[in-house]
């Protein structure tokens, strides 16, 4: 039964993951093209809206996760999505900027939590080898759908594009809204500890950093040399990622991620050595070679992100909405590069060899100086690969044995043994709260009943009591 259940989980969250997949196509190949017409600058105010609501997300989940209702939520994300597509058809067809802007703000309300239900989905699969196979696969999958069903009229793109992101909620429903319910139900978390990687969470680590210099060259790629005004795609685009797909489910080698990485990288190198033998002609080959090292890169995003989950749920939530706000960001400004050198070209083309020049230069200086000692197959793995313990850690184990000991002999219940135990290894409340997902109340609730049946009266005399053994005395004192 449960392996029905995660064949269940992995084939929603790829059909998910196809769905996302062409909704963006069809946003950037059907209403965007409009807005050129009235609106040039309507898809940076819409990547500029995600990314503060992707913030959004991010501030919420950290600090009032009781505010993140998974019913509200999704019925906020149907009405702000139903309401926008007649704002944005009329928008299009009056040339109004005014309905425009409302269009989006309302559209990209409702989609930013069709992202995050799909974003739980996947990152909430068992493994990340599952993880990693659901968005390769519906990655390519996306991009094959793309080619076959082409440009769409503009009363089908927009009706696509409501009912897309809202299949894909539907589709996610399931372990994206008990996801939300544990977090609903505990207090804000104060502590993050995560082992391992324990800087993601900070948003100037070099990690973000490399998610936004990926999105710039993904931006690059949407407007640079676009064919009226939709982006430039190469048919051959889904075939190399299936490949890519295939071979993560074949491969199983130790290194795989860093290998994916490496690739992903010469990719975008190469497609911007090539942007300049394509200024004479609409040539697909650079934004083919930007868009695949960019969609590679993505896989091993969705892999680091559902290592964090599996290492504290709430940083899960958190880095979703950080890592989204950052690939917004980055879109913004390779997409104002790639509009840049789309205008300098007429005019001789060398202030248009310069911006992509600057943009390969930055590319490659970031990811020299900031990731040359970096390993992806040790970030990710390293929840989900199993160690001998060594002495230290089977000392602390019979130290949890006597603490165990001490527990039973005073009468303290399975979760205040649990509870005294993480407060003999010296772990605060904010911790503790976190670790059992409970609110932090309750955890006061616990310790000052530990502290009652253990007779002590601070988290120092608790921890004297655990480390001087008086297991086999409390028996006694117990049974007297």
């Amino acid at each position: 039964m449960r392996n029905i259940k995660g064949k269940r989980a992995f084939a929603c969250a790829l059909a998910a993951v196809v769905l996302m997949g062409v909704y963006g196509w069809i946003q950037n190949s059907v209403l965007f093209p409009r807005f050129a017409e009235f609106f040039p600058i309507g898809r940076e105010i819409d990547t500029a809206a995600r990314a503060l609501l992707y913030i959004g997300v991010a501030v919420l989940a950290s600090k009032r996760p009781a505010l993140l209702d998974a019913k509200t939520v999704a019925a906020v994300s149907a009405v702000a999505t139903a309401s926008s597509t007649a704002l944005l058809y009329a928008a299009v067809v009056l040339q109004s900027t005014a309905m425009a802007t409302a269009g989006i703000l309302f559209f990209e309300l409702g989609h930013i939590w069709a992202v995050v239900f799909y974003g739980l989905a996947i990152c909430l699969l068992p493994t990340s080898r599952h993880t990693a196979l659901a968005a390769a696969f519906g990655i390519a999958a996306s991009d094959l759908v793309e080619q076959l069903i082409g440009i769409l009229p503009l009363e089908a793109g927009l009706a696509a594009m409501a009912a897309l992101p809202l299949a894909a909620l539907a589709l996610s429903w399931a372990p994206a809204s008990g996801f939300m319910t544990r977090m609903q139900h505990a207090s804000s978390p104060s502590d993050l500890e995560i082992s391992h990687p324990r800087a993601f969470l900070k948003p100037t680590n070099a990690l973000f950093a490399c998610i936004l210099v990926f999105s710039i060259a993904s931006g690059y790629a949407l407007t640079f040399n676009e064919v009226g005004n939709a982006p430039n795609i190469s048919p051959v685009e889904w075939a190399v990622l299936l490949a890519v797909a295939v071979t993560i489910a074949l491969v199983r080698k130790p290194g795989g991620e860093d290998a994916l990485f490496s690739f992903s990288v010469l990719l975008v190198i190469a497609g911007f050595l090539a942007a300049p033998f394509t200024f004479e002609g609409d040539a697909a080959t650079a934004n083919a070679l930007l868009r695949i090292g960019r969609n590679c890169f993505d896989i091993l995003l969705w892999m680091t992100v559902a290592a964090i989950g599996k290492q504290n749920p709430f940083a899960l939530m958190i880095a979703l909405g950080l890592a989204n706000a950052a690939r917004a960001l980055g879109t913004i400004v390779g997409a104002v590069a790639g509009h840049a050198v789309n205008d300098m070209m007429p005019l001789g083309g060398q202030e248009a060899q310069a911006i992509t020049a600057c943009a390969l230069f930055v590319f490659v200086a970031f990811l020299w100086l900031g990731f040359r000692g970096f390993s992806f197959e040790q970030t990710i793995n390293a929840v989900e690969t199993p160690r001998v313990p060594t002495c230290e850690e089977k000392r602390e184990e019979s130290f949890d044995e006597k603490c165990t000991a001490i527990g039973k002999a005073h009468g303290l219940t399975e979760r205040e043994t649990e509870i005294f135990l993480c407060m003999a290894h010296g772990r605060n409340v904010g911790f503790i709260q976190e670790h059992f997902v409970i609110s932090r109340n309750t955890v006061k609730t616990h310790v000052k009943r530990i502290y009652k049946k253990l007779d002590v009266h601070s988290q120092q005399e608790l921890i004297d009591l655990a480390e001087s053994g008086e297991a086999d005395r409390s028996r006694r004192e117990t049974a007297q």
